[in-house]
């Protein structure tokens, strides 16, 4: 009885691993602002196919200089899900709009309009990783806390 049910956990856990294995994954193939297109639809659809997905797609993309403040995957989970950053969670619109790009950099001005209607303004620093396994990818560095803009019209 003991192996069937250690039989029918691991299956069951299967999924899981699965479709964390289909979260796209940095590469060189991205441009900066992809990179942000790419986290931000996945935090708008943040539990499709399951929960907590898109926090998950978001964090896959995160500098490994942003990954040492923020810390593990869990730890990003709670600071995205806090007061501060919710609204990105399921959000209705957001807007991607350049600022300055250089070879190494890229920044974006992001405005996003929640789920609630209300607007919020960041801006999104991506750069390119220069050495090791990820070398050529840009992912994201940093997020600025957000700036209440008013309400959607």
């Amino acid at each position: 009885m003991f192996k069937l049910f250690a039989i029918c956990f691991a299956f069951a856990l299967l999924p899981n691993a699965t479709e964390a294995s289909n979260l796209l994954q940095p590469n060189s193939k991205y441009s900066p602002r992809q990179v942000v297109e790419i986290q931000l639809r996945a935090l708008q659809q943040n539990d499709d196919p399951t929960p907590g997905n898109g926090i998950a797609q978001a964090w896959a993309f995160a500098h490994p200089n942003n990954r040492a403040v923020t810390g593990p995957l869990a730890r990003f989970t709670q600071m995205i899900s806090s007061t501060n950053y919710r609204f990105l969670i399921g959000h209705e619109t957001h807007n991607i709009e350049a600022v300055v790009k250089t070879m190494k950099m890229a920044l974006y001005r992001v405005t996003i309009i929640s789920d609630a209607g209300k607007k919020y303004s960041l801006q999104w620093r991506v750069l390119k990783v220069q050495s090791g396994a990820l070398s050529g990818a840009w992912m994201t560095v940093a997020v600025s806390p957000p700036q209440r803009a008013g309400n959607a019209i």
